[in-house]
Parts: structure tokens; C-alpha cells; sequence
């Protein structure tokens, strides 16, 4: 089952599809593509891996099971590709395993890290880069406001280097800061 197919995640998310972490067992990349310019992540022309990964679906209360998935991730997503020992988010189908995809808008794991927390901490980070406040100072002066955008840049830089924010969320948040500076 190709696990880049959109049409797929969005029927089992509309019905009934569950949902469980996948241990990433093998991770080959099958191919590369890129196209035009890439002069930022996301943009048209980006680069695209292709990968073929076999996982162990661990569902709640479930047996688990293990499923081979092509997928394609690119840098709009701005996730790393999983390698062996990550945790994925996936979604199933629970009478045919068959139909599985790696649930994109959600981050994979790096071995050695608890899920739980991980999904956490991002979301905390999140929240935090939602709040207007992460740029705002004490005082009007423009010292003080060079000083609150690199101390949030720095914070952003850092929550990305911990695998926290993605490099797409990374870049995101930091034009926002520099857009209200």
C-alpha cells in the first residue's frame, strides 16, 4: 500500500481508521526527485524521498502487526525520514492492514525518546511560538526589541537543533518573528 496516497488518509480519517505508533523496522530509500528551484523548504521544486519502510503496528488492546508502506516525504513537511527504531503515528484500517499510512501531520520519534512526552514538548513549544508575547519587551526601545527577537530566535533555533520543531515549523515561526520586529 502506498502510504503517500492523500485519498487514503483522508477516507480513514473520516472513517473509522484507527490510530497507533509503528515501530520504523527497515527504512530503504528507493529514490530521490527534485524539480526547479528549491530556494526555500516547501517551495515548488523541493526536494522529495521516496522511502519504503516495513513497520510493527503497535495498536491499543490489539495484537501487533507488521505492514510495508511506501512513502514519500519531502521538505514541506519538514519531518526527517524515520529511520530504524523511530516511532511513526500511523492510521489503519482495523479489518484490512493492509490499508495503513504514516499520519504526516504528526512527528515521528527518535529511538530512545518517550512518544508521549515528545508529542508533548511539541505541542507545549507550539503554544509557546503561538504566543505573541515570545517577542515582546519590557521596553519600547529598539535595543530591547533586537534583543527579544534574538533571544527568540535563539530559543527557536534551539527547540529545532532538540527535534522538537520541525525545519518547516522552524522556518515559519522565524519569519513571523521577523516579520514583527
Amino acid at each position: 500500500m502506498f502510504g503517500h496516497n492523500e485519498r487514503l488518509a483522508r477516507k480513514l480519517k473520516e472513517q473509522g481508521g484507527s490510530e497507533a505508533w509503528a515501530t520504523v523496522l527497515v527504512s530503504k530509500q528507493q529514490w530521490t526527485s527534485s524539480g526547479g528551484s528549491n530556494v526555500s523548504p516547501g517551495q515548488a521544486g523541493s526536494f522529495t524521498i521516496h522511502q519504503k519502510l516495513k513497520l510493527r503496528v503497535e495498536p491499543d488492546g490489539e495484537a501487533p502487526f507488521e505492514a510495508t508502506v511506501k512513502q514519500v516525504f519531502n521538505d514541506s513537511q519538514g519531518w526527517p525520514v524515520p529511520q530504524e527504531g523511530w516511532s511513526v503515528p500511523v492510521i489503519y484500517d482495523p479489518n484490512d492492514h493492509s490499508k495503513l499510512v504514516i499520519d504526516l501531520d504528526k512527528m515521528p520519534v527518535r529511538p530512545g525518546v518517550d512518544r508521549d512526552e515528545a508529542i508533548a514538548r511539541h505541542e507545549r513549544a507550539m503554544a509557546q511560538l503561538q504566543d505573541p508575547g515570545i517577542v515582546a519587551t519590557s521596553s519600547p526601545a529598539q535595543g530591547r526589541v533586537a534583543l527579544g527577537v534574538a533571544d527568540a530566535l535563539t530559543k527557536l533555533a534551539d527547540l529545532r537543533d532538540r527535534g522538537v520543531l520541525s525545519d518547516a515549523e522552524f522556518e515559519a515561526q522565524k519569519a513571523k518573528i521577523l516579520a514583527s520586529s
